[in-house]
């Protein structure tokens, strides 16, 4: 869970992102306070591993948000 200053920086970001007149494109970890506060962008979940760690490979997810459908994927 985030503490109310990071909600609220974060709430700051998607506020900031949807007024832009450009396109972007956010990679953030998957938590259910971001997919809340990003919720009015395309999301997409993807699966990967953190490989760089003390203690190992580790299974993760990241969202990658933006204001326009993305082609998310390696190829």
């Amino acid at each position: 869970m985030f503490s109310r200053a990071s909600r609220s920086r974060v709430a700051e970001l998607a506020e900031r992102l949807g007024r832009i007149k450009g396109a972007f494109v956010l990679s953030i970890n998957d938590r259910p306070e971001i997919r809340d506060l990003f919720g009015a962008f395309v999301i997409e979940e993807v699966r990967l591993t953190y490989s760089v760690s003390k203690s190992g490979a580790t299974a993760a997810r990241e969202l990658i948000i933006a204001n326009r459908e993305v082609r998310v994927g390696l190829v």
